[in-house]
């Protein structure tokens, strides 16, 4: 009997709850603004919606103007470049300016070429220091001390923070340390380029390591008796390629760009070997530059179109 009575208080104690909850849906759809919506494939629904639908997209006429602004703010200097490019200094257009790119007895061809090759040694020494050491490191510590993150956090924020004048008074006898042993060699640079390029590649990097659980895929294949090795190799690098390859490039962006250390500590690179040019010849600077933009905004676009999802990804 006692059992009955206690089933019956149950029964009672659940209807009270769902009446309850029935009333005070019915109230919250009350107060929300009605009209027809449609979604895709299907046809208008009249009732109850929200203020913001989650299929509500910009009009043609917005995406077009958008579109368009951003390719002439885009274009129009990239234009500009080449027009100038083919200007004489006479008077008129020509061609001699680009034919003068290819002249291997000149100066401005000796003095570019160093500076090239050395910015293209540079960006392998810099890569390599970021696949070997600076991606793993963030990944440990997302896997292993996700406590440090916040910390990580504001400690990558300061080569931005820091006048690039500073950095150099600080990283000058570090390299003079390093040049008393291997030498006064241009390549000791990716030292300092490597750690203008950790913010950017930190921010890359911690973006994709927070979308994905890599903890738990770390703990499932140590599990499973694989080694760190092995699952940073084989599990958590492949899940990231992408962002790996995002930070790459922006990396090489920002090796072919930087001036200021390079010019301090009196290093010939790209762009130190394009200010001697235009001493001399700014024809040619102009269209070693706008050969250097078009290249960045080829492989960004590249990037772009890699880093999207397929249909069956999707």
């Amino acid at each position: 009997m006692a059992l009955l009575n206690y089933s019956v208080a149950i029964d009672v104690l659940e209807a009270d709850s769902g009446a309850d909850f029935e009333s005070e849906r019915s109230s919250v759809a009350a107060n929300r603004p009605l009209g027809c919506h449609r979604h895709r494939g299907t046809n208008a629904v009249c009732g109850p919606r929200s203020v913001w639908q989650p299929y509500d997209r910009p009009g043609s006429v917005s995406k077009t103007g958008i579109l368009l602004g951003f390719s002439l703010f885009l274009l129009l200097p990239i234009a500009g470049m080449l027009y100038f490019t083919f200007r004489s200094a006479t008077g008129g257009f020509t061609v001699d300016h680009w034919l003068a790119l290819f002249d291997v007895s000149g100066f401005s061809f000796m003095t570019l070429s160093e500076g090239l090759l050395n910015s293209l040694m540079l960006v392998a020494v810099t890569l390599a220091i970021e696949l070997m050491l600076v991606i793993p490191a963030f990944v440990l510590i997302s896997v292993r001390f996700p406590r440090l993150n916040r910390a990580m956090g504001v400690i990558m924020l300061l080569p931005i923070a820091i006048p690039a004048i500073i950095l150099v008074v600080g990283l000058a006898p570090a390299l003079a340390f390093f040049a008393d042993i291997v030498g006064p060699n241009t390549w000791t640079l990716a030292l300092a380029y490597g750690i203008l390029a950790l913010p950017f590649v930190y921010t890359t990097i911690s973006s994709d390591l927070r979308g994905l659980d890599c903890r738990t895929l770390a703990q499932a294949a140590e599990s499973l008796g694989a080694g760190w090795l092995r699952t940073l190799t084989d599990i958590l690098l492949p899940c990231i390629r992408r962002s790996i390859i995002s930070s790459m490039l922006i990396t090489t962006a920002i090796v072919l760009g930087e001036f200021t250390i390079a010019s301090l500590l009196n290093r010939t690179t790209l762009q130190t070997a394009l200010i001697s040019i235009s001493k001399t010849d700014v024809y040619l600077s102009v269209i070693v530059t706008l050969i250097v933009l078009l290249c960045t905004l080829v492989a960004l676009f590249i990037m772009a179109t890699g880093n999207r999802p397929s249909r069956k990804e999707s």
